[in-house]
């Protein structure tokens, strides 16, 4: 059986590395559900789809792309790109469930759509990511417009799209927290702000270098043959 793209057994550094990202990203989700549930009704679900569509799921979809994911450490390249786009694909879906949820909410309450930092925030955001998500079939089959157009490009420009829309959602998500909505304290409030950010730090060093890489590689000056 061929082990090409796969790694050696992770390091205690890389486990721990690993742990402490989920915690920080888990945390704050659990803390948002309880409140979410607690204080219950339809609107709930908003916040309930985004912490978990965001906070998990698309989360998760970077880390393990990256491999510095544990269980996603020990697999080949190409079945990490499967795990990517599968959670991916899931978490949107979430995603803009939590989106109709919110538009119909405001409907049944005849309230304006979109006149909020946070809607006017989400709603770009939303757009951005499935953009980039369909951007990502062409990342992924690049076969279809080879050789009109190098692989490498369409692979950073899908790159540095998805580190983008990875800071807006999780800007989106702890902007969220700071509307009227929050039942928390606001210690709690700064808890989560605090840990989302760190874990979002911690997912994106690896692939901000990895395409920092590849832009100097594909932008930079031709390379001198001897």
């Amino acid at each position: 059986m061929s082990t090409e793209g796969t790694k050696g057994s992770p390091s205690g550094i890389t486990i721990g590395f690993s742990i402490l990202t989920h915690f920080l990203l888990v945390a704050p989700v659990i803390y948002i559900l309880v409140l979410a549930f607690s204080n219950y009704h339809f609107f709930s679900w908003h916040p309930i789809c985004m912490s978990i569509g965001v906070g998990l799921l698309v989360t998760e979809a970077v880390f393990s792309v990256s491999g510095e994911a544990y269980i996603a450490s020990k697999l080949p390249r190409r079945s990490r790109v499967t795990i990517h786009w599968i959670l991916h694909t899931i978490g949107l879906s979430i995603i803009g469930i939590g989106f109709i949820i919110i538009i119909v909410n405001k409907v049944n309450h005849n309230k304006a759509h979109f006149a909020t930092t946070h809607a006017q925030l989400g709603l770009v955001t939303i757009i951005l990511s499935f953009l980039t998500a369909s951007f990502g079939i062409l990342a992924n089959n690049t076969v279809w417009i080879y050789p009109r157009v190098r692989p490498v490009l369409v692979k950073v420009a899908h790159a540095c799209g998805g580190i983008g829309i990875l800071v807006l959602l999780l800007a989106t998500l702890i902007n969220g927290t700071y509307s009227h909505w929050w039942p928390g304290t606001e210690t709690g409030r700064d808890l989560v702000f605090a840990s989302l950010f760190f874990a979002g730090f911690l997912i994106l060093v690896k692939p901000i270098l990895g395409t920092f890489s590849r832009c100097r590689v594909v932008f930079g000056p031709p390379s001198s043959e001897t």
